[in-house]
């Protein structure tokens, strides 16, 4: 009786003991997703070793009896994992040089296999539990009992040889994490690291997920209480850092030119690109930038991204599975723990982005990830957004010139577009007259304002024809598209490039000096797509460049839903215009501000002078220009 009571005893302590004997603290589950080509590869790497990507698990007699596969797809089966292949199953008598066959197949071959995984040594093994015959036609098919014999005595013993090891997956964590960690945390997060361990592995419609496990101190699980406002210091380094992450998403971005990305999943990552530039803009201006906002674009980009990265990038990685690991690792790794309260946040730092991009590069040398103003070509071709726009015009080095002749370039304050501005023998450091005489037209007179604003019409009108018809705008929108843009114009710079001061002249710029021109291109939202110096100084590029992103967002997104919601024009024109000072996520934003109709006031100030353009109402300028004669302003 005391024997079967101590029993019970220590079978209640037992039942009773805390998960993870780690102070008084927990475990994290950590999901690593594996995709099937990763599977594919390993199984290629470690089965059809043949030239062609073939498999020979049988050969038997001078090939009389051999058994055949090419062509493997690997893929889920409700709870089992299905190898599918081409074969062909042949078995005869060797009768002195001839072979007499017996029985033959050829056709499609499904394997179903059960996932067998080893927590000990972190290895995945798979058992046969049955296969489906399938004709070259895909339909069942029906084969000879010796047939059947072979496949289940040669090829489920040679498939049951294949495992994949996924302790790279916990290397790889305990290689990459630590450069994501503060120094100040970076030995308690390294003491965390030192507990991971694979829990078992699921199957599901688009991956394998390992289960990984971490096991966290006390102190990690208490809520982090509200963030207090960071100082201006803290800003700059958040900015830096968001610099740095901004750089590792177009890099990564870049990786996918020259493969077959299909249009949708392009328009998702231009989304996920501007969406996250706009956020970190938007809070910039409002003075709400946190510790926590690259960690949090990085999981929420790498949550839209990372799909189509492993459709496909996995082949390419997947002939170094650390590399593999250790880069699909930490991305899934950081975007778990952007959302674990653990009493410190993991930071996107240089370094770690740095052997992300090698991992995910699979050279040795270290990539630049530079934040550089200068157009990438990548990115226009990725996107389809045509060439570089051609520029000849005026460039200067600084924000502020003298109207006369001959003047000295003065430098600008510190402000972010100065840092993007980098010296080049093309800029002048005095101002060329020739340069001079191309700006003059764009100032706008204190005096006669009537061939200033013609001029400024002409060329909006001029450029809302030209994107228009390179981007294949249904002609009967072209109207349309024209007052959009002298709707944009007029709203966000009243028509001006620049502003005369005192015999200076200088870009209007936004109070946050990102946003510039008469179009106000935000610089930081476009970088890598046009010249901060062109849209500073070049009045055409800078009217061309907002034609290219007003039709952008009508072509590839607002005239997309039109057609399933049934919006009239002016919506439309409410919607790209929300868009363009907000990033594509406004689109369906803006459609719940007007189901609520809870407008924005920017949202009211662009309808209004979209009412205006439509109305042929352009004496409405002088609100904001002031007072002027202009007999040209009718719409044409």
């Amino acid at each position: 009786m005391k024997a079967i009571t101590g029993g019970i005893f220590w079978l209640i302590a037992l039942l009773s003991w805390p998960t993870t004997i780690f102070g008084a603290g927990q475990t994290i589950h950590i999901p690593i997703n594996v995709d099937y080509s990763f599977i594919r590869a390993n199984l290629i790497r470690q089965a059809y070793t043949q030239p062609g990507e073939r498999a020979i698990p049988l050969n038997l007699n001078d090939g009389c009896t051999k058994m055949e596969l090419w062509n493997p797809e690997v893929g889920p089966e409700k709870s089992l994992l299905k190898l599918g292949s081409l074969i062909k199953l042949q078995t005869g008598l060797r009768i002195g040089r001839t072979c007499v066959p017996v029985a033959q197949w050829e056709g499609q071959i499904n394997v179903l296999q059960q996932l067998i995984f080893d927590q000990a040594t972190s290895r995945l093994g798979l058992q046969p539990v049955g296969f489906q015959a399938l004709g070259l036609d895909k339909k069942q098919a029906s084969i000879d009992k010796t047939l059947v014999d072979l496949i289940q005595s040669y090829l489920n013993p040679y498939l049951s040889k294949v495992t994949f090891d996924f302790g790279g997956a916990v290397n790889g964590l305990q290689a990459v994490l630590p450069l994501f960690a503060s120094s100040q945390d970076k030995d308690r997060f390294v003491s965390w690291l030192n507990t991971l361990r694979l829990g078992g592995v699921q199957l599901k419609q688009d991956a394998i997920t390992l289960d990984v496990l971490m096991d966290v101190d006390a102190a990690a699980t208490s809520k982090e209480g509200a963030q207090a406002p960071i100082s201006e210091t803290e800003a700059i380094g958040v900015t830096k850092a968001w610099e740095n992450g901004d750089a590792f998403m177009e890099y990564q971005i870049q990786s996918l030119v020259g493969h077959p990305v299909a249009e949708d999943e392009r328009s998702t990552v231009l989304e996920t690109l501007l969406d996250k530039r706009y956020e970190f803009v938007q809070a910039s201006e409002e003075g709400a930038l946190s510790h926590n906002l690259v960690l949090q674009q990085f999981a929420g980009g790498w949550q839209s991204l990372g799909p189509i990265i492993r459709k496909y990038l996995s082949g390419k990685l997947a002939s170094s599975p650390t590399n593999y690991l250790s880069y699909f690792g930490t991305s899934d790794a950081l975007t778990t723990l952007s959302k674990a309260e653990l009493g410190f946040t993991p930071q996107i730092s240089r370094n770690g982005l740095l052997q992300l991009a090698k991992l995910l590069s699979g050279t040795h040398a270290e990539p630049a990830l530079n934040y550089s103003p200068a157009v990438n070509n990548d990115l226009l071709q990725f996107f389809g957004l045509g060439q570089d726009l051609s520029d000849s015009g005026p460039i200067f080095n600084g924000f502020e010139i003298d109207l006369p002749e001959g003047a000295r370039l003065e430098p600008s304050p510190k402000s972010f577009l100065t840092s993007l501005s980098q010296p080049s023998p093309a800029f002048a450091d005095e101002p060329a007259a020739e340069y001079l005489e191309q700006v003059r037209p764009w100032i706008m007179p204190k005096e006669e304002a009537g061939p200033y604003l013609d001029r400024v019409k002409a060329a909006l009108k001029k450029a809302s024809e030209d994107v228009s018809a390179r981007g294949k705008l249904d002609p009967k929108d072209q109207a349309f598209f024209r007052r959009l843009v002298f709707s944009t114009a007029w709203q966000e710079s009243c028509w001006r490039q620049f502003l005369r001061k005192g015999g200076k002249v200088s870009p209007i710029v936004s109070y946050n000096q990102s946003s510039v021109g008469l179009m106000q291109i935000n610089v930081r939202v476009w970088r890598g797509i046009y010249r901060p110096e062109s849209l500073l100084w070049n009045t055409p590029y800078n009217i061309q460049a907002g034609c290219e992103i007003l039709d952008l967002y009508l072509r590839r997104y607002a005239l997309k839903r039109a057609a399933s919601r049934n919006l009239d024009n002016d919506t439309l024109a409410r919607i790209v215009y929300a868009m363009y000072n907000g990033g594509p996520g406004q689109l369906q934003k803006f459609l719940i501000r007007r189901k609520n109709n809870a407008f924005f006031k920017v949202d009211k100030l662009f309808w209004e002078k979209y009412t205006w353009v439509k109305a042929g109402q352009f004496d409405k300028l002088s609100v904001c220009l002031g007072p002027f004669s202009w007999p040209g302003s009718s719409l044409p």
